[in-house]
């Protein structure tokens, strides 16, 4: 494997990206190489060798999935274990569900539901404060005291 010179890093980040016709090979979308630090070159942590050109916010998540699938999925921080990890979770992730719902989950309805009373009670409390601190004001200063 050939290691390239810091000095050539750029040229060969638009060379690739013009191989990749301007997309990231993550999300798909066009990386505008005129906006600075837009365009990263993805490389494998292991071997340090060149995968491609990514988004930097696609190459951050590249990296922290890799992270998290290595430190609790995996249970080991090589390639060689988090890839094959990462596509039982994708194959998992894509089977049908079983039908019932978590006991603590909330439809949107029961969601609602719960922001409205959170509310009323929240509107009932500061209504009832202000209550006693006009009672207060209006007792005489000794029955104040």
């Amino acid at each position: 494997m050939r290691k390239l010179a810091r000095t050539q890093l750029r040229a060969w980040t638009l060379q690739q990206l013009a191989q990749q016709d301007g997309k990231c090979p993550l999300c798909g979308n066009n990386i505008d190489a005129s906006i600075p630090r837009e365009a990263v070159v993805d490389h494998d942590h292991e071997t340090g060798e060149i995968r491609g050109v990514l988004h930097r916010s696609c190459n951050a998540a590249e990296g922290k999935v890799a992270n998290a699938a290595g430190r609790w999925g995996a249970k080991s921080m090589s390639y060689d274990a988090i890839v094959p990890w990462l596509k039982n979770l994708l194959e998992y992730l894509e089977q049908p569900g079983t039908g019932l719902m978590y006991p603590t989950h909330k439809t949107p309805e029961e969601a609602r539901l719960a922001r409205n009373a959170k509310a009323r009670k929240a509107r009932a409390t500061k209504k009832a404060a202000g209550v006693v601190r006009k009672s207060i004001r209006a007792m005489p200063k000794k029955e104040a005291q």
